[in-house]
């Protein structure tokens, strides 16, 4: 049974529930995307609308969950309850000064991006994995793309063999055992579930 506020008058979404319809929304993306760029041709002849196509598909799925994820309240219950609630949020906001709603509106412009950016990675992860099936059901050869494959590029320390204690060693086989496709997908989410967390709690 989901929490109400007495706050809000509505129903609080819970941050599990929200994170796991914008996970389910990205992946339906990824595979619209996917099936989208094999059946009009575009893996053998990139032409412009094809791309714009597959572009459009990703920019709307990335939308859709963005609203997932960051709607917080469902519709009020009563309407009378609604409206006592409404007149005490406005009375409260009437007393605040235009420098706490600046930093309000600004706070939540912010969470809103990273919660951005966070579906952005873990819709790269998912990707990663659609290539690799992909590829896959074209060449019967599967690719694995290890953590470590892109990591070590940007990181150096990785390809170093001499280290405290063997930590290089331990991060580095981790590394090499996590696919890149799980940890962008765990890194948005993390990303993502932490700016909502904190969004919500600056709109109590």
């Amino acid at each position: 049974m989901m929490e109400t506020s007495p706050l809000m008058a509505r129903r609080v979404i819970p941050l599990r529930e929200r994170l796991q319809k914008a996970l389910l929304v990205l992946i339906a993306t990824a595979m619209a995307a996917g099936i989208t760029w094999y059946f009009t041709g575009a893996t053998t002849n990139l032409q412009g609308r094809f791309v714009l196509l597959t572009g459009a598909i990703l920019a709307l799925g990335l939308i859709v969950a963005l609203y997932f994820a960051l709607k917080t309240h469902d519709r009020a219950e009563t309407k009378e309850g609604y409206r006592s609630v409404r007149r005490r949020i406005d009375d409260d906001r009437e007393g605040r000064g235009w420098l706490g709603r600046l930093s309000y509106n600004l706070k939540r412009f912010l969470t809103g991006v990273i919660v951005a950016v966070g579906l952005l990675i873990a819709l790269a992860g998912i990707g990663v994995l659609g290539l690799q099936v992909f590829g896959y059901l074209r060449t019967g050869i599967w690719r694995s793309i290890s953590l470590l494959s892109v990591a070590s590029v940007y990181v150096p320390w990785l390809n170093n063999p001499q280290s405290w204690f063997g930590l290089n060693k331990i991060v580095r086989s981790a590394a090499e055992l996590l696919p890149l496709s799980l940890a962008l997908v765990l890194l948005g989410a993390l990303v993502a579930g932490f700016a909502a967390g904190v969004r919500q709690r600056s709109a109590r």
